[in-house]
């Protein structure tokens, strides 16, 4: 008997061991034992519940991740802070549109690109036929930052013409009818070295359909190697946000009831027994009142009016006054929403830019401006490439654009960076071109504008001031400058000075004899001499 319960116990050991090998490694002794205090158990600590380290895919679970799906998006409904934070990823990611910039070497095919590129993009081009794709733009990071996550299809019309089709994190699952297949994790099935071969898409009936991963992007912000969804960068603050709902909603209530209370009535008898004295106090006798004023002391509120009041000896009345809300709760309320905006963007940027000045909010700006920079570059990287390169791809192999080498190559005009020295900034720019350490694309890239759009521009303009003074025909300096003042040579000389400045001393002196000018006291010494040389020849 003893043998067989020792071979069940080994038996067991071996299945817990097949079952999770990480956590036999790391059975070595009791936490009490641990040479790190942060691994040591603690009677004086609560224990923090969690699961045993292991790949996220398996962490996050389908729950989690639509638990954190649903309250996300009731926050953004009834949550301020929450939507200010969705507001700004949006605003300062994308503002009036991330536009791309053709690469290929050739300007002209660059040109052609560019406008085809962008007559696709201002037209909708998702499948619904709702929204344009700088629309999309905006549409995309706020998902992101609400559901973690966000995909889209690469499709066709009926004409074949390229198109997107968008999907919400909540359509991507395992079908409810069976049990998900080997290698499939939450909608996602993966191949034997991670990577996914298709995506389940449920469809609005109910039905699924697998999309290859070719097809589809998955936008969202990579943190973790082993994950295969996304959870929202905002997910920590999700109680911290409710609290404080409940909490406002509570003090709102009781600073409501405090303020129905105006005054308070002390006397030397705890009984409001409806005596004369009682209503004189009020300037009214027990007849005129026809409820339960004479038993009732908290229909007394009923009576106070406007008016002079005579009291009873022994009663004094006082105006109450509420100490709710108190600076207390206001700093309380500060350090949760600090607590729910730290890793997403500076408490200071979207909630409260007054308290801080100076370097101290230079520096606050820097940082939310490097993490917008970086929800670009993975839009970029995993959106507005990939669109790029379908929709020109598709027009090449139709034979609506000429190809080349690199035809994929493109890179992306954000917005004008948010900044709080403009003027500042612009300045530094100015002399960061003058001494060749940017250059005019690099900062018209800075501004979010296409450099080549900014020449072309110019160039109009330039032909217009030329077309227009010659129309009228006027100086062009009096368009140029319009001071009634004519512009100046770059030099600073008068006219005839600059063009004598690349003569020789002949030609100068010619020159002035010419204009009426005498000739300088050491021409004529020289001349003089030159008179008196005898020829060496003796002719």
């Amino acid at each position: 008997m003893a043998r067989k319960n020792e071979k069940k116990k080994e038996t067991k050991k071996k299945k817990d061991a097949k079952a999770d090998p990480l956590k036999k490694q790391a059975t070595g002794g009791p936490g009490i034992f641990s040479n790190f205090e942060s691994a040591k158990f603690s009677n004086k600590r609560s224990w923090i519940w969690s699961s045993w380290p292991t790949d996220f895919k398996k962490m996050m679970t389908v729950y989690d991740r639509l638990e954190t799906t649903r309250k996300m998006r009731w926050m953004e409904l009834n949550a301020g802070v929450i939507r200010q934070i969705l507001s700004d990823v949006t605003l300062y990611t994308v503002g009036d549109g991330i536009k791309g910039q053709a690469r290929t070497g050739n300007s002209a095919l660059d040109h052609k690109y560019e406008e085809y590129f962008d007559c696709w993009a201002r037209n909708p081009c998702d499948i619904t036929g709702r929204f344009n794709f700088y629309e999309l733009q905006k549409i995309v990071p706020r998902l992101m930052y609400r559901d973690g996550e966000v995909f889209s299809i690469k499709t066709k019309d009926g004409a074949g013409v390229p198109k997107l089709q968008m999907i919400e994190s909540h359509r991507v699952a395992c079908a409810d009818s069976a049990a998900p297949e080997p290698n499939m994790v939450d909608g996602i099935h993966f191949g034997p070295y991670g990577k996914p071969d298709w995506y389940n898409v449920i469809r609005s009936d109910g039905s699924s359909r697998r999309v290859p991963s070719g097809a589809i992007m998955h936008i969202y912000e990579p943190e973790v190697v082993s994950g295969a969804r996304a959870y929202s960068p905002i997910q920590h603050a999700i109680n911290n946000i409710v609290d404080m709902l409940e909490i406002v909603s509570l003090e709102k209530f009781a600073v409501k009831m405090n303020g129905d209370i105006t005054r308070t009535i002390t006397r030397e008898t705890a009984q409001f027994d409806g005596a004369q004295s009682d209503f004189e106090a009020f300037g009214m006798k027990p007849q005129d009142w026809q409820g339960d004023g004479l038993t009732n002391p908290n229909e007394a509120s009923t009576f106070i009016g406007g008016k002079i009041l005579a009291l009873a000896p022994g009663e004094r009345m006082e105006s109450f006054q509420s100490n709710r809300p108190n600076a207390t709760f206001n700093g309380f309320m500060e350090h949760l929403l600090r607590d729910s905006v730290q890793g997403v963007l500076p408490y200071e940027f979207v909630c409260d830019p007054g308290s801080t000045s100076g370097s101290a909010m230079r520096l606050v700006v820097a940082k939310a401006d490097r993490k917008f920079q970086y929800i670009q570059s993975v839009l970029i990287n995993r959106f507005l490439t990939p669109v790029w390169g379908y929709v020109i791809g598709t027009a090449i192999a139709n034979g609506d654009l000429p190809s080349c080498d690199n035809w994929n190559k493109v890179v992306w005009t954000t917005p004008k960076r948010v900044t709080v020295d403009a003027g500042r900034d612009a300045a530094q720019n100015r002399a960061d071109i003058e001494f060749g350490l940017k250059t005019i694309g690099e900062n018209c890239q800075e501004d979010g504008e296409h450099f080549s759009t900014m020449l072309r521009r110019r160039a109009v303009e330039a032909k217009m001031y030329k077309d227009t003074a010659k129309e009228f025909d006027i100086p062009l300096w009096m368009l140029m400058k319009p001071t009634n003042v004519a512009l100046t040579d770059i030099t600073g000389e008068e006219a005839g000075e600059a063009e004598e400045e690349g003569m020789d001393e002949d030609e100068e002196n010619e020159a002035k004899e010419k204009n009426g000018r005498p000739k300088s006291k050491e021409v004529e010494e020289a001349d003089a001499e030159d008179d008196e040389l005898q020829d060496p020849m003796g002719e």
